[in-house]
């Protein structure tokens, strides 16, 4: 028989651990987001003032990749979210408070998606492919074999984010 103040004391580590957990990945992302914006920033200047188009295809590589680390670490925040909140939230909203919580409001993916569309989503996609749009024609007004290749590659990995993109929508 398991004691309940141990019980109590595990879930209570469990759940501080998995909070913290999501304070530091919200922490990462955010940092992953202005890493994204000013390396690609600046490495779509540097292609630019150089008028070389290799480079230029640079920052879309930087921003996909970095786009889709950022879109991974969303999943895992609402991975973990959604644990604490069927595991906690809700056995806790109806028995103990009898009231509900903010994390059960919130639940709805589809509310949420409504809600964060224009102030996060749209923000946080056009960081990830802004930088295709303006290098691409860029760097195809004088291609060379180099700008092909980074191109495929360019092409592939926003193909990789779109794709997660539409993969992890409802976890974040």
């Amino acid at each position: 028989m398991v004691d309940p103040k141990f019980a109590a004391e595990i879930a209570l580590a469990e759940y501080k651990a998995l909070r913290d957990e999501i304070l530091k990945k919200m922490d990462h992302r955010t940092s992953l987001m202005v890493c994204s914006v000013t390396v690609s920033s600046a490495v779509l200047g540097f292609g630019v003032e150089r008028r070389n188009g290799p480079l230029l295809l640079v920052s879309p590589l930087i921003s996909v990749l970095l786009g889709i680390v950022i879109l991974f670490h969303g999943a895992q925040i609402g991975q973990a979210s959604e644990y604490l909140r069927r595991t906690f939230d809700v056995p806790l909203s109806g028995g103990a408070r009898g009231v509900e919580g903010w994390h059960i409001a919130t639940a709805d993916p589809r509310n949420r998606l409504r809600q964060r569309m224009l102030p996060y989503y749209f923000p946080l996609i056009l960081i990830a492919i802004a930088p295709v749009f303006v290098a691409v024609p860029l760097a195809l007004a004088n291609p060379d074999w180099v700008v092909w290749v980074i191109l495929a590659v360019d092409g592939g990995l926003l193909a990789i984010y779109l794709a997660l993109l539409v993969k992890y929508r409802h976890r974040r």
